[in-house]
């Protein structure tokens, strides 16, 4: 589930996640801002990463758009946005997994 126009590029980047995965890539080349909705009830971790080079991956701060705090992962479902400037490319890995299943949406805008 990838759309791409000139004001915004969108992914579905985990699908219900129920173990460890890297997920789709969100494609932020030329944009600005990506901001990203984590649904589900589960127990994991999504560890945000992005790169520049689109191989080496590296963490990256999402801010929670509930109570403004930064972090390099997320545990609980929420909204979250991390500023793209430079990037190519940014995913939402699964790096720890309990139970449930978790869904993670990405779209990044000019």
């Amino acid at each position: 589930m990838s759309s791409k126009s000139a004001m915004y590029n969108g992914a579905l980047m985990q699908n219900a996640a129920a173990a460890t995965a890297n997920g789709t890539t969100l494609p932020v080349d030329g944009f600005s801002v990506a901001t990203f909705q984590v649904v589900g009830t589960f127990s994991a971790t999504v560890t945000w990463e992005a790169n520049i080079d689109q191989t080496n991956w590296v963490a990256v701060q999402a801010t929670n758009l509930a109570d403004g705090t930064a972090a390099t992962t997320a545990t609980a479902a929420g909204l979250f946005r991390i500023q793209c400037f430079g990037l190519s490319q940014i995913r939402a890995r699964v790096s720890t997994y309990a139970s449930g299943s978790v869904t993670v949406t990405g779209r990044a805008v000019v």
